[in-house]
């Protein structure tokens, strides 16, 4: 298989077939994290993993979620975290309101 493919790949893990995936890494602020969960959840998309962090993009205390979804999810969850982080509480102009990681997936495996 060529250099790059593997993330296309279909894994076989356990005599189960998982399909293509991708992770999405979001960094955002602590309300928009708490909407964007409650919506994740209500879409029906598998609930985010929260991580506590600070500084970095935000340059403060905010949050970064990591969602996994089957790669023809991912643009319909990139909607929604836009969606919910736009309508939230008023912005600076120019002021980033959230930074998304879209990441292939090479292989997933579940316990």
């Amino acid at each position: 298989m060529p250099v790059g493919t593997n993330a296309r790949r279909v894994l076989r893990a356990h005599g189960t077939m998982w399909p293509p995936m991708k992770l999405l890494c979001a960094i955002l602020s602590d309300g928009d994290a708490n909407r964007v969960v409650d919506a994740v959840v209500h879409a029906g998309l598998p609930g985010p993993t929260r991580l506590n962090t600070v500084g970095g993009f935000l340059r403060r205390g905010n949050v970064t979620l990591l969602l996994g979804v089957e790669d023809e999810q991912a643009s319909d969850a990139l909607d929604l975290i836009r969606s919910v982080v736009e309508e939230g509480t008023p912005s600076a102009v120019g002021e980033r309101l959230a930074t998304v990681f879209v990441l292939d997936t090479a292989r997933v495996v579940r316990f």
